[in-house]
Order: C-alpha cells, then sequence, then structure tokens
C-alpha cells in the first residue's frame, strides 16, 4: 500500500497544475486562448474527474494513511504538514470534485463565453485545488 499512499498528493495538484497551465497560456496567448473556451473547459473539468478517480480508487482500495508532506516539501521540514488519506476524507474529495464539474458544466451551458471565461475556469481550478488541499491536511475522521 506504500506506493498507493505516494499518489495522494496527485489528488489537489493536478487540478492546480491543469489552473496554472491554462494561466500561463491565458498571459501569454491573451486573445487566443480566451477565444478556446470549450478546450479550457475540458482541461479543468477532466482535471477534476482525474483527481476525484484517484481519490476514488484508494477509496475502494480502502488506502487510510497518514502521508508526511516534508518528504516532498524541503520548504516545509521543520513544519508537521501531514496529509490524512482516510475513506470519509476520500468520500469528500470524491464528492467535491464531482460537484465542482458539475458546476463547471453548469458554467459552461448557462455563462456567456466572454472575455472573463477562461479566467472563472482558472479560478475554478485554483479554488478546487485549495480546497482539496485543506481537505486532506484536516482529519475529518477524528471529528466524526
Amino acid at each position: 500500500m506504500g506506493n498507493f499512499i505516494h499518489t495522494a498528493i496527485l489528488i489537489p495538484l493536478i487540478p492546480l497544475i491543469s489552473a496554472l497551465f491554462i494561466f500561463v497560456l491565458l498571459v501569454s496567448f491573451n486573445r487566443t486562448i480566451n477565444r478556446l473556451t470549450k478546450p479550457v473547459t475540458a482541461l479543468v473539468s477532466l482535471s477534476l474527474l482525474i483527481s476525484a478517480f484517484i481519490s476514488a480508487f484508494d477509496y475502494f482500495k480502502k488506502i487510510e494513511e497518514e502521508l508526511v508532506l516534508s518528504k516532498f516539501l524541503k520548504y516545509f521540514e521543520e513544519t508537521n504538514l501531514v496529509m490524512h488519506l482516510n475513506l470519509v476524507n476520500e468520500k469528500i474529495i470524491i464528492f467535491f470534485s464531482l460537484i465542482m464539474t458539475m458546476v463547471i458544466g453548469l458554467a459552461f451551458n448557462k455563462l456567456p463565453r466572454k472575455k472573463g471565461y477562461v479566467l472563472l475556469m482558472i479560478g475554478l481550478g485554483f479554488i478546487s485545488s485549495s480546497v482539496m488541499i485543506s481537505i486532506l491536511l484536516i482529519d475529518f475522521s477524528a471529528l466524526i
């Protein structure tokens, strides 16, 4: 089970990396990226679905461990940042990812795809990633 716990760090990183990638493209090619609303929407929602799939895979394998982040992040060696990977956190992440994917789909269908649409998708990617990080840093199984 040790190898599966190391893939848990990908759960919040995948939406973060996709949002950063789209942001760099938006800064570099502003006019072109603002016109490519369908691929941007697909990339952000696909990154959320991949995070939900990784979390569902960990949930069905019944992986319950803690991952010390100081092994991965050299800047936080003095702190005790621990990702809690348990069944409750995995359920919350799966539910949150699916809800955010539906919000993105609803935004794609209802909102006019004008100048601020791509920036909205970038913001939703960053918000999703930060919420997933906060969910993994809090041990919800201890609260229940």
